[in-house]
């Protein structure tokens, strides 16, 4: 299954999906009636990664939520400013004042922060990897006072700190990873990756406007502040107390509603050759509001599989072919996922071959010993493919690369009516090969011209392929770039 989010822009301005993936029994398309539209904040100077009016404010298990107040109020570098007072569900978030001016926070709820940090070796920096953990009460190791929160997520080693499901940590400011400037030791938070750098201009000399100890805030960010959230569904109340009135945005903190989760591709059938080319809309895969995530599956059926960033934005091996390769199939349930986040596929439903897996700019494979494509950490036969965010933040994940290469080719050869058979958030859904003929007629005026002193000729083309679309390769520029921009 792979895919491709072309939309159609009308003159009034919406945007519109046209038709998608055929189901597998073959009884209606999948049409979604959700229309993306550009995202707006509802507050003039208070921005909310997951407020969203496609998913309905929803976000689920280990997600991270940024928090940035832009206020020209207090926006310069070079002067020194009180902090704003932000608030979740009336506990204070301390916000750090970042290089362009904005002040940022990021946040969590604490058990599914520890549950998937456990996911990773201790301090592996990759996959669901969320640093190191410290309690409230000995956050001040950082340089900043964060007993409102439940506790942090601290980016790289701080002595005494905690991994995993064990208790929060007493941290200490002291043999912080051997650090002996502001760059700090190894990163090992992995779930906030193009974190606002903090300024550190400002003639308080604090770093980020806030830190009484800059060298540990330093070493300490991105932190993320950690709240609890278990008695979901909950309302998550975000507020900006400025002066001369409340800024406020409402999250739900719930499983996310089936409604939300569907493919999407732009054609019903393809052609020998193709590329499969489609998106996957699923909110619960934005695990960093900072980056592209990248998931990848061994999408066989009978070895399921699902890694955290095997690869990142450009392709590389992250994890793949290290321990930090971990897979997280298993904790789908604790993580909050209902039926979403498990993607098989059939390659031969019908017992013949219709596609090839094929490297791209999203994952490096190369060819196994058994003639299969395998990553460096996962066998050709358990059949890996993999999706990435079209851009960070947007909950739509691409099978394909920005030069339009998916995971996955019709082969030259495939037989009409041979399908792949695709399954995710329990529907399954069939990728159809078909062949079409179309005839195009060109005439001429009957009357000659001096530009045209011909004689009236007609010309019949017939095409044994899907009439591909100009138009909708044309308007993806622009629907990537209207679709839930921040």
């Amino acid at each position: 299954m792979n895919c491709i989010l072309f939309a159609i822009i009308l003159v009034t301005g919406s945007i519109i999906f046209p038709h998608s993936i055929m189901s597998a029994n073959a009884m209606t398309p999948l049409i979604p009636k959700i229309e993306p539209t550009e995202h707006i904040s509802s507050n003039p100077n208070l921005y909310v990664s997951a407020e969203n009016p496609l998913f309905k404010n929803y976000f689920a298990g280990p997600q991270v939520i940024e928090v940035i107040v832009v206020d020209p109020d207090i926006n310069r570098l070079d002067q020194a400013y009180g902090e704003p007072v932000v608030t979740v569900n009336g506990k204070r978030l301390r916000m750090a004042q970042v290089t362009d001016g904005s002040w940022h926070a990021y946040f969590a709820d604490m058990k599914q922060a520890q549950y998937a940090d456990a996911t990773q070796t201790s301090n592996s920096g990759k996959g669901l990897d969320f640093g190191q953990f410290c309690s409230s009460d000995s956050s001040m190791a950082t340089g900043v006072d964060f007993t409102e929160t439940q506790g942090i997520a601290v980016a790289r080693h701080f002595s005494g700190a905690s991994n995993g499901t064990q208790p929060l940590g007493t941290c200490s400011s002291t043999n912080i990873g051997g650090v002996t400037n502001i760059i700090g030791g190894t990163l090992l938070n992995h779930v906030v990756r193009q974190n606002g750098t903090l300024n550190g201009q400002a003639p308080s000399f604090r770093l980020g406007q806030i830190a009484s100890n800059n060298m540990a805030f330093s070493n300490a960010w991105p932190i993320i502040q950690l709240f609890d959230f278990s008695g979901f569904p909950e309302t998550v109340t975000i507020q900006y107390q400025k002066a001369g009135g409340v800024q406020s945005v409402d999250l739900i903190f719930d499983r996310i509603p089936t409604k939300f989760i569907r493919p999407v591709v732009v054609r019903p059938d393809y052609p020998q050759g193709a590329q499969v080319q489609a998106d996957l809309i699923d909110p619960q895969l934005n695990i960093d509001p900072t980056d592209e995530d990248s998931w990848t599956w061994g999408t066989a059926i009978k070895n399921n599989t699902l890694f955290y960033q095997a690869f990142d934005r450009n392709g590389n091996p992250d994890a793949d072919g290290t321990s930090a390769m971990q897979n997280v199939i298993g904790n789908l349930t604790t993580f909050m996922f209902n039926h979403n986040g498990k993607l098989t596929l059939d390659p031969r439903p019908q017992g013949v071959n219709v596609g090839e897996f094929q490297n791209n700019g999203i994952q490096k494979l190369f060819k196994g010993s058994n003639g299969f494509f395998r990553t460096l950490s996962i066998n050709g036969l358990s059949i890996p493919i993999t999706l990435l965010e079209i851009q960070p933040n947007v909950g739509i994940l691409a099978c394909y690369d920005s030069g339009g290469i998916a995971d996955i080719k019709i082969l030259d050869n495939a037989k009409r009516d041979t399908s792949i058979i695709a399954k995710y958030n329990d529907i399954s859904y069939s990728v159809i090969v078909k062949f079409h003929t179309a005839t195009l007629t060109m005439d001429t005026p009957e009357v000659n011209t001096h530009v045209n002193p011909s004689p009236s000729l007609k010309q019949a083309v017939s095409i044994h392929t899907s009439m591909e679309s100009v138009f909708f390769s044309l308007l993806k520029l622009a629907v990537v770039k209207s679709l839930l921009l921040y």
